[in-house]
Order: C-alpha cells, then sequence, then structure tokens
C-alpha cells in the first residue's frame, strides 16, 4: 500500500487510527465508538489495508452536498471469528460497526457465496456469531433479570444469583436462539437459499424450543411445523396451536419426533432447525453469557442445565472468551446423564434415558458440534438426583415466587442439600440458569406435593388400632390437637393380616418440618397407637 500508512495508538481504550491518503489530508477517526466512523477531508481514498486488528477498508457515501469517506473495521474479526480472546472494547466496535455498512462490496459477495454454498453446513459456533447474535436479538429478545436471591444464598451455602430466562416472551431461553437462527436463514434466502418464508422451516422439541420459533416466526412471517413427543406437556402443545404453528405429535420420545421430522415426505425440503446441535441456535444461547459478564462481572461459577448441550456449549464459549477463569459447571438428571457419558467417551454416546420430571433435558444423545465446544470450555458435570428436582421446585416458589419447570430448576436442585455440588462452592458467587418457566399447572400440583414429601412437610403413617366406635375421631382429634393438618385418612378391614379385631388406618398430614413430625410422632406412641413410621 504505497499511498496509505497506518499508524495505531491506544489511547483511553480507543483505537486511533491516522489514514494519509494519496491526497496527504490525514483523516482521524475512533474506531471503538459504536457509531459510524467518518473522515470529512479524505476523499479520494478508497482502499484497503491488513493492520494488527483485522481489515480496514473505505467505502464512500454521500453525505450532504458532497461525498465522505466512510473508515470502518472490523475490530479482530478473524481473532473472533477463532474464538479468541480479544479487549472488551473491540467487542462494542464489532457490534456497532462490522456489520452495518462496513463491508465493501467484495466481502458481501464472498458472504453471499458462502451462505449459499454447502460451507456453512460444516460452521462451528464462533465468538464472533455470539457477537452477531447479540445485535440481532438487541430489540427482539429481553435482557433477563440476574438477582442474588438471599434466601437461596443461605439455604445452599453459596451467595446465588438467579438468571431469569422463564422472563422471555415464550417463558424460556430457547427463543433467543430461535430469533438468531431464523434472522441467519433469510440473510441465505436473500443469496440464493431457501426461501423460508415461503418454505417454513421445521424442528423436532419437547417444547420449549417449537414455542420459540413458533413465536418468532410469526413476527417475520415464517410458517413454522413442529414434531412434538406424544408426550409433551400440553400447556407447551396448545401455546404453540395458539401462536399458529402446524403441530404434529409423533413418537414416544424426542428422539422419535426428530426422526420423523428429519424423514417425513411431508417435510422434504424444509429446512430442519436442531433444538441445540444448531451454530446459530447455540450463538443465540450464548448471549445468555455475554449478560451474565455484564450482570455479574465477578462472578466464580455458573451452574447450566444440560440436555442436547446447546445452552451449555454457546454460554460456555461467551463466558471463557471474554473470562476464562469462571468455571462452568453442568447440571442434568441422573435418569438423561447424556453429556456424562459424552465426556466419558470422548465423542456424544447413545443413554438410555429414563422418565424424569426435567423433561425438557431428556435427550438420549448430545449433538456433536455442541460437545465440541462443550468439551473444550466445560470444567465438569455433575448429575442431580429426581427426588431434589421436585424439592427444588418448591423452593423457588417459596422463596423467589417463581414456578419453574424442571429442566429450568434443575441448577438449583444441585446446590442443595444432598445435592452434588452442595459445600463444593461454599461462599462463591454463582450464577444458575432458570432457563424455562412452562409446566403444566396438573403437573405443578404433583411436584410441589413430592417436594413437600421430600422436605417432611407432607408425611403419611399407618396405626394399627382397634376396630371400635370412636377410633378414628379420637385419632383426629389426637393429631389436630399437636398442630398438624390432616390431608387424608382412610382404614382398612379386609386385607388387615392381624387379629379380627384390629384395623390399619393411614393418615396423610401436613407438618411444619422435622420437629413438628417428632411432636406427632411422641404423641402417637404416648397414646400407645402401634405405628408404622416411614424413613
Amino acid at each position: 500500500m504505497k499511498n496509505m500508512r497506518l499508524h495505531m495508538s491506544l489511547w483511553r481504550h480507543a483505537v486511533l487510527l491516522v489514514v494519509v491518503c494519496s491526497t496527504g489530508r490525514p483523516s482521524l477517526a475512533f474506531l471503538c465508538a459504536p457509531n459510524s466512523l467518518q473522515c470529512p477531508s479524505a476523499g479520494g481514498c478508497g482502499s484497503q489495508a491488513q493492520g494488527p486488528w483485522g481489515t480496514v477498508f473505505s467505502a464512500r457515501k454521500a453525505s450532504g452536498s458532497g461525498r465522505r469517506t466512510m473508515l470502518c473495521m472490523t475490530l479482530a474479526k478473524d481473532r473472533f471469528q477463532r474464538g479468541q480472546e480479544a479487549p472488551r472494547e473491540w467487542e462494542e466496535g464489532y457490534l456497532g460497526l462490522g456489520f452495518q455498512g462496513g463491508f465493501t462490496s467484495e466481502q458481501m459477495d464472498e458472504r453471499c457465496a458462502w451462505l449459499s454454498g454447502d460451507a456453512w453446513k460444516e460452521h462451528s459456533t464462533t465468538f464472533g456469531d455470539i457477537l452477531t447474535a447479540k445485535r440481532r436479538l438487541k430489540d427482539n429478545a429481553l435482557v433477563t433479570d440476574c438477582i442474588l436471591q438471599q434466601d437461596l444464598s443461605r439455604a445452599t451455602s453459596t451467595q446465588l444469583y438467579l438468571k431469569k430466562e422463564y422472563q422471555q416472551y415464550t417463558g424460556a431461553f430457547k427463543e433467543r436462539g430461535a430469533r438468531n437462527v431464523l434472522e441467519e436463514l433469510l440473510e441465505r434466502s436473500k443469496c440464493g437459499g431457501v426461501d423460508v418464508r415461503d418454505k417454513g422451516v421445521v424442528a423436532a422439541s419437547a417444547g420449549n424450543h417449537a414455542l420459540g420459533l413458533t413465536y418468532h416466526g410469526g413476527k417475520m412471517g415464517i410458517p413454522v411445523t413442529v414434531v412434538m413427543p406424544l408426550g409433551a406437556p400440553m400447556t407447551k402443545v396448545n401455546r404453540c396451536k395458539a401462536m399458529g404453528a402446524r403441530v404434529i405429535q409423533h413418537g414416544e420420545t424426542f428422539g422419535e419426533a426428530k426422526e420423523y421430522a428429519m424423514t417425513c415426505d411431508q417435510l422434504k425440503g424444509v429446512p430442519y432447525i436442531d433444538p441445540f446441535n444448531d451454530p446459530w441456535v447455540m450463538a443465540g444461547a450464548g448471549t445468555i453469557g455475554l449478560e451474565i459478564l455484564d450482570q455479574v462481572p465477578d462472578v466464580d461459577a455458573v451452574v447450566v442445565p444440560v440436555g442436547g448441550a446447546g445452552l451449555i456449549a454457546g454460554l460456555s464459549l461467551a463466558i471463557k472468551t471474554r473470562k476464562p477463569e469462571v468455571a462452568i459447571i453442568g447440571a442434568e438428571p441422573e435418569s438423561a446423564a447424556s453429556l456424562t457419558a459424552a465426556m466419558k467417551q470422548g465423542r456424544p454416546t447413545d443413554v438410555d434415558v429414563c422418565y424424569t420430571v426435567a423433561d425438557g433435558l431428556s435427550v438420549p444423545k448430545i449433538g456433536q458440534k455442541s460437545f465440541e465446544i462443550a468439551s473444550r470450555h466445560v470444567d465438569s458435570v455433575v448429575q442431580v438426583q429426581e427426588e431434589l428436582i421436585p424439592q427444588a421446585i418448591l423452593r423457588l416458589v417459596e422463596m423467589e415466587r417463581a414456578v419453574l419447570e424442571g429442566a429450568g430448576a434443575i441448577g438449583v436442585a444441585s446446590l442443595l442439600p444432598g445435592g452434588p455440588l452442595h459445600g463444593k462452592l461454599e461462599g462463591k458467587k454463582v450464577v444458575t440458569i432458570l432457563s424455562g418457566g412452562n409446566i403444566d399447572s396438573s403437573t405443578l400440583g404433583r411436584i410441589i406435593d413430592r417436594g413437600l414429601a421430600a422436605d417432611r412437610r407432607l408425611l403419611r403413617f399407618q396405626l394399627h388400632v382397634p376396630d371400635r366406635p370412636g377410633t378414628l375421631g379420637e385419632i383426629a382429634k389426637l393429631i389436630g390437637s399437636t398442630g398438624a393438618n390432616i390431608k387424608d385418612l382412610y382404614h382398612e378391614r379386609t386385607w388387615e393380616r392381624g387379629p379380627i379385631n384390629m384395623l390399619t388406618v393411614v393418615c396423610s398430614v401436613e407438618l411444619g418440618g422435622p420437629e413438628h413430625e417428632a411432636a406427632l410422632k411422641e404423641a402417637l406412641v404416648l397414646h400407645k397407637y402401634r405405628i408404622a413410621w416411614p424413613e
């Protein structure tokens, strides 16, 4: 570049670019500002140059009575695409300049060729993709709250922050990835790809991914077909239908629903959007990581729900790129430990999946692309006992006044007493992702009862008593005198194996906790009832 000399210096975190064009007149611009860069007197400068932070180029733009030269810099685009760490200020410049009028026509042609070809099919999510997703989501998804929860902090012996993704319109984080991938598909259609406004898109989902695609597809004029397992929560099925999706229920598991979505003759030629193994879905999820670092800058660890590993892949890439010392910990159900199995085998592998109340995490095999990222950035994965998940949902209802589905509560479950992380992050600043709140009302009622039972605040026991008039009244009076509330009481004569003059009384009672339980048991023992007490 004979006619161009680049001089770079840092001043108050801004990059000062001095360009001397063939006119010999210098032009100055601060490249880290998010607004447009203008060089008022750089007429005739229409060239490019490689600098230490990426490509610097100029493009003419008419302005008022004359012409101004716009200088834009991709701000370490290549470095972002490789996933390497870069100064925070470069990110803001990348967001503000990198895709807003800063590409030459040749670069746009190159981008179009890439989008319309097959290269994108092998693409792996980069930090640059996450920054692009952040720009796309600016006015299309909420920046959700991330607050310190004092009661749960005491219960978990941590400083526990809750990232409230259930605040999104569809009740789950999934709409971030849904919006981002639909935006990407629209870009491809402009470059000769499938016209998704005509063909639509299809996805297999247990619910939240389907909700996100349906909602944003409706806003963008893109028809959406979702294939959901037969056991998908009805609240999710009905909301998808209400928002205009074509809903097909097929198969007992997510795997069977996915196979149908990808092989059904009626859906051939319709782009399939994977709920966790798509690079742009993962990039959308990665924006949560950027928000966490803004909201809790000194976070020590992030606990992330794991199903297909798309969320933890995108989030870990975002956080580890900017702050590598933060620990990223996955939490998955014991009955669906697909990431644990993949980490052990060194590749995604099928696991036997049993029923879990965290139905959104019931994935038999994680994605290959999500595994490649997660295996590099995730520090550890824990398996959470099934009985702790209802307990965590109950804690969140009582302490945070928040209704969460099982998948959304699993991070809290891992930190409660008895959980695999309890005591291991003592005193640390921990963020957990409350990933979704879409739960059937009937299921919620059963879960709350399970949580109360796990707390010993709902208790069932048996009494063997004489079969004579007034016995049940005496029992009810005695229980009431201790302050316990009888929820259910019935007696059994026919199947009683003891003496013919005895019967079994089964009682379910609501209690205030362990001390209350001890007082009730003592009163029954003093009354000389024969008791069968739960362990």
